[in-house]
C-alpha cells in the first residue's frame, strides 16, 4: 500500500507539468518555443515512466538498472518547468552545472523540495547550486521557517501514514541512497534553507 501511495505522490508533479505543457502546445507558439515545449513534455513523460519503472522493480524485488550520470545542468529545465516561472530563481555556478548526478534521483529531489517550498510559502523561491569541496551543494531557499513538521519529515525513519510529509521523506531516502546529506536551517534575518549535499555520481 505504501508503494502505491508513494508512486501516486511522486507522479503528481510530472503529470501536472506534462498536462500544462501539452495545453501550451495546443496554442499558437513560435517554432523555437514549440520545440522547447515538446522537449520538456518528452522529458516529463520519460520522468513519469522512470518513476513507474522504479516502482515495478521494487514491487518485483528487482534492482533498478544503474542510471548514466548526467551534468546537473541537464536536469534543471525539467525541474524549473514544475514551478511558476515568476516565483523560481536559479543560481547555478559553472562547476555545479557540470557536476555529474543521478538524473532521476536528482530531478526528483529538486522537484519535491521546490514543490514543497512553493506550496508552503508565498514569496520567491531560489535554487542555489554550488560545488563545495568534493560535494555538490543544492540549497532551496524560501521565505518560510524550519517548522516542527518540516524537521519531523526530514528526520523520521519510517514513512508517514498520510501524504503529509511524504515528499520530504522520499527526498531523505533518495539523498541517503546517494550517500548525501540533508538539513534545514533558518536564514538570517528570515527565511528557510533546505540544503542537500551530494557526492559525485559515477556510472
Amino acid at each position: 500500500m505504501f508503494l502505491v501511495r508513494s508512486v501516486c505522490h511522486e507522479l503528481r508533479p510530472p503529470i501536472a507539468t506534462l498536462t500544462a505543457l501539452v495545453r501550451a502546445l495546443e496554442q499558437d507558439q513560435p517554432e523555437p518555443r514549440r520545440g522547447e515545449l515538446a522537449r520538456l513534455a518528452a522529458e516529463h513523460a520519460a520522468y513519469a515512466q522512470a518513476i513507474l519503472g522504479q516502482a515495478a522493480s521494487a514491487a518485483t524485488g528487482l534492482a533498478a538498472a544503474p542510471a548514466t550520470a548526467v551534468p546537473l545542468a541537464d536536469t534543471l529545465p525539467g525541474v524549473a518547468a514544475t514551478a511558476p516561472s515568476e516565483r523560481l530563481g536559479l543560481l547555478v555556478s559553472r562547476a555545479a552545472g557540470q557536476w555529474p548526478v543521478h538524473p532521476e534521483h536528482t530531478r526528483q529531489i529538486l522537484i519535491n523540495l521546490i514543490g514543497n517550498a512553493t506550496r508552503h510559502s508565498t514569496g520567491p523561491v531560489r535554487l542555489v547550486a554550488r560545488r563545495w569541496g568534493r560535494r555538490l551543494r543544492l540549497a532551496v531557499i524560501d521565505p518560510g521557517a524550519p517548522t516542527p513538521a518540516l524537521m519531523s519529515a526530514l528526520n523520521r525513519r519510517t514513512p508517514p501514514l498520510t501524504d503529509r510529509g511524504l515528499g520530504l521523506w522520499v527526498v531523505r531516502q533518495l539523498v541517503a541512497a546517494r550517500g548525501g546529506t540533508i538539513r534545514a536551517r533558518a536564514m538570517s534575518p528570515a527565511g528557510l534553507c533546505v540544503e542537500v549535499g551530494l557526492p559525485r555520481y559515477r556510472r
